[in-house]
């Protein structure tokens, strides 16, 4: 026995065939490349570094740390308070204090990714002269 069959319902096949695939689509974009945050390190008072700090990120937290003392032991600036995290566009000020008048401190700022997609950047390092205290007045007007 033989059965023919018509082009008709092939094609009419084919069309529910393609029409009732899975559809899988690309994302609308592609997430921003992650970044360390702008900062700026200021010496504001003896023995004081304050960081500006902006996250220029749409996600993640940023913060400013530092290599103090000769060993360059590692400390967050806002001695690592949740306030000391600039979240997704927000600039902070924060400061490390207590510093060795005189001392040199490696700062930078970075950046983690708190997406599931994590990771982290950090910036470039900058040797900052914490200023010396300032002398006492020796009572002579140098007269």
């Amino acid at each position: 026995m033989n059965r023919r069959i018509h082009g008709s319902i092939l094609l009419a096949a084919s069309v529910a065939a393609v029409t009732f695939a899975p559809f899988t689509a690309a994302p609308a974009f592609a997430a921003a490349p992650f970044k360390a945050p702008e900062v700026t390190f200021e010496v504001t008072a003896p023995g004081t570094v304050t960081a500006t700090l902006h996250n220029t990120n749409d996600r993640g937290q940023c913060w400013a740390e530092a290599g103090v003392g000769p060993e360059k032991n590692h400390v967050f600036f806002g001695e690592g308070k949740l306030e000391s995290l600039a979240q997704p566009g927000q600039t902070i000020k924060t400061s490390l204090t207590g510093l060795e008048p005189g001392s040199t401190i490696t700062a930078r700022g970075g950046c983690a990714d708190t997406t599931p997609a994590g990771g982290y950047e950090l910036g470039a390092p900058v040797d900052i002269v914490v200023t010396p205290a300032a002398k006492p007045p020796t009572g002579s007007f140098g007269g």
